[in-house]
């Protein structure tokens, strides 16, 4: 009996391409493994006669040195450069166009790399072997790359003077002091310079291995037929040494070790209000996931208008007019995980804003934060089962579209496991008070944050005194950025 299970299940392997299939729990959803370790998604749907293509790396960020801050974002520009086959730019947009490609793209994150576009159905293997050639043979010219430094510094030079990218710069810089160019895909413009296809094929050769990647397709495809032309076109692809055989050492945790008070001149602030916020870090899905649930749990339930948390802000004393004027939110990732409170105060008469947002933390977290903890009732049971419905009803949602779902997948792939996405609603369900109450327990009420807030220039002008004599650091692009000394 033993000898003919094994033979069915050889039988198994081979007929599907030599890869280990897995039943998901999504309707339409097939999983793959390939011999070399390529990871391959398939959504069937057969709604419109195309195919989405979307291939994915570990890497970015999270991956980086000070040394290589921004390697992984230019070896995606070079991704469009030229290959074995498309030897020239000019030759990779003609085959985009004659693929029926309307648009293409590639982003580079703190946690992934990542390249997609849709083709029409019938012209699936071309597009299976388009991202093939890209990812597994670029060319890497040495004038292309000599070419494309220019237009990445651009990017990067162009934040200095970008208020969201010196603000969020600044933030970073100050939350993960250990490792803030994890943080930075975007990298240096000393790093950029002495990139040489020396370096790109360097980091090409540890990351961009079967092992360390996956494909997603979806639309109007058939799970074997995919499964079949991936084995075809990527089958031969080599697998390498896991380049997470080694565990990394995690960004500081507490981050904040005395609470930092920040203000940032932004001149696309209304000067009727300031904004502010507080940070804290949150938990990292690569290491206490049980956290993260309880932290989009509560994440939804303070975001309710009519909840404890919103109306025990709004009114005259803060400035907070309406709830829809403040909130907060948890952020998700693998190691940099965000707790965030933010408020539009109304500029008051005889009251500095360096006052107001003082009081503002005081409220939040010796008051609502508090009750929040010990009471049970802050958050009704009626008030957990909404949120528990709203988020499965959009995880059903996401199904809407192929990109979407995808997208939504391809992330939880880069940042968890697919495991921690498919039992993510499941284990969301567990959530009530006593796990709410240990998240805010270990991650907000023993840790301290920052706080900050942006006025217009004028208002900061007006009230630079007040803010200096309160303790506030003023943030500038000089005093922003990781690499600024």
């Amino acid at each position: 009996m033993k000898k003919v299970l094994l033979a069915l299940a050889l039988l198994l392997v081979l007929s599907t391409g030599f890869a280990v299939s897995e039943e998901t729990a999504v309707p339409g959803l097939h999983r793959f493994v390939l011999d070399n370790g390529l990871e391959l998604f398939v959504l069937e749907n057969p709604s419109a006669p195309l195919a989405y293509i979307e291939i994915a790396v570990r890497g970015g960020g999270i991956a980086q040195t000070p040394e290589t801050a921004g390697v992984f974002h230019f070896y995606e520009h070079m991704m469009f450069k030229g290959n074995s086959r498309y030897r020239t730019a000019a030759e990779v947009s003609s085959a985009y166009l004659d693929l029926g490609v309307p648009s293409w793209n590639g982003s580079t994150g703190s946690e992934y790399v990542n390249y997609y576009f849709t083709v029409p159905s019938d012209r699936l293997r071309e597009g299976l072997e388009f991202w093939s050639y890209a990812i597994r043979e670029p060319l890497l010219d040495p004038g292309e790359i000599e070419s494309e430094k220019g237009v990445v510094i651009s990017e990067i030079t162009g934040n200095f003077s970008e208020p969201r990218s010196i603000f969020a710069a600044g933030i970073d810089r100050r939350l993960f002091p250990k490792y803030p160019w994890r943080r930075d895909p975007g990298g240096t413009v000393e790093a950029i310079r002495g990139v040489t296809a020396e370096k790109l094929r360097a980091m090409q050769k540890t990351y961009y291995i079967p092992n360390n990647a996956a494909l997603f397709v979806g639309g109007d495809v058939k799970a074997d037929d995919v499964l079949r032309q991936v084995r075809e076109v990527y089958g031969t692809w080599e697998r390498g040494p896991d380049p997470w055989a080694k565990p990394q050492e995690p960004q500081a945790f507490p981050a904040v070790r005395k609470t930092a008070f920040l203000v940032y001149p932004d001149p696309t602030v209304n000067p009727r209000f300031g904004i502010a916020q507080l940070y804290y870090r949150g938990p990292d899905v690569g290491r206490d996931p049980g956290a993260t649930y309880a932290a989009d749990v509560w994440g939804y339930l303070v975001e309710n208008p009519s909840g404890r948390y919103k109306t025990g802000l709004v009114g005259a004393d803060l400035g907070i007019p309406d709830p829809n004027y403040t909130g907060a939110y948890y952020w998700t990732q693998k190691d940099g995980g965000q707790i965030v409170f933010w408020a539009y105060l109304l500029a008051k008469p005889g009251q500095s804003f360096a006052q107001r947002v003082q009081q503002l933390k005081e409220k939040i977290r010796a008051s609502e934060l508090t009750n929040m903890k010990i009471d049970r009732g802050y958050f009704g049971e009626e008030e957990y089962e909404t949120v528990k419905r709203l988020i499965e009803n959009q995880r059903i949602l996401e199904l809407e579209t192929v990109e979407g779902f995808l997208g939504t997948l391809r992330f939880w792939w880069a940042s968890a496991s697919t495991e921690y996405f498919f039992g993510y609603v499941e284990n969301m369900k567990k959530v009530g008070y006593r796990e709410i109450s240990a998240f805010l327990d270990r991650y907000i009420h023993k840790n301290l944050e920052i706080v900050a807030v942006r006025v217009h220039p004028s208002v900061y002008e007006a009230e630079k005194k007040a803010f200096a004599d309160a303790g506030f650091e003023t943030l500038a692009a000089d005093n922003a950025f990781w690499w600024k000394k």
